[in-house]
């Protein structure tokens, strides 16, 4: 009999830290990424409820803020409500010289500073960008467009395709 042996998207550096936090797991396989899971950061709230408390590199209609159901296991299940936030992801492409990736990774992260949008990385090629609901995103976007219609970069919008619990 295989045994199911998961592997795990991490988050390093979580866009919120406190000194009261509490990792969770997200099964990826309804996003297509089967024995895959990541690791989410969450606040605790007084309903038995958690926040996000960090920018999600896989898991599809959820971000920064929204609110979140875990089952018994720790596995987050349902997106109870939003958080007013967007996440903007993208992917570089793999083979690129290494100058070129270095300025690409280099100008998403200045981008996104010089917005005040916080950022975090899976990895040295895929980024998570967290974008406020009241903050224009327009120059970012228009970037990434740009850096998607040259071959250099694959990116999305993490509320593309609706949050799907796992399919146990």
């Amino acid at each position: 009999m295989v045994q199911f042996m998961p592997k795990y998207i991490v988050h390093d550096d979580p866009a919120i830290v406190t000194d009261k936090q509490r990792i969770a797991m997200a099964d990826l396989a309804p996003f297509g990424f089967p024995d895959l899971l990541e690791q989410i950061w969450l606040g605790h709230r007084e309903d038995g409820l958690f926040v996000m408390q960090c920018a999600p590199f896989r898991i599809y209609g959820l971000s920064l803020f929204d609110v979140v159901r875990l089952d018994e296991d720790d596995m987050l299940v349902e997106v109870v409500a939003k958080g007013g936030h967007r996440t903007m992801r993208a992917l570089v492409k793999a083979g690129l010289e290494p100058q070129v990736f270095e300025t690409l990774t280099g100008e998403i992260a200045s981008r996104a500073a010089n917005e005040g949008f916080a950022i975090e990385w899976s990895g040295d090629r895929h980024a998570a960008v967290n974008i406020p609901g009241d903050r224009d995103a327009n120059s970012l976007e228009g970037f990434m467009n740009a850096q998607e219609e040259a071959g250099m970069l694959f990116w999305e919008w993490s509320d593309s395709q609706p949050f799907q619990g796992p399919q146990r």
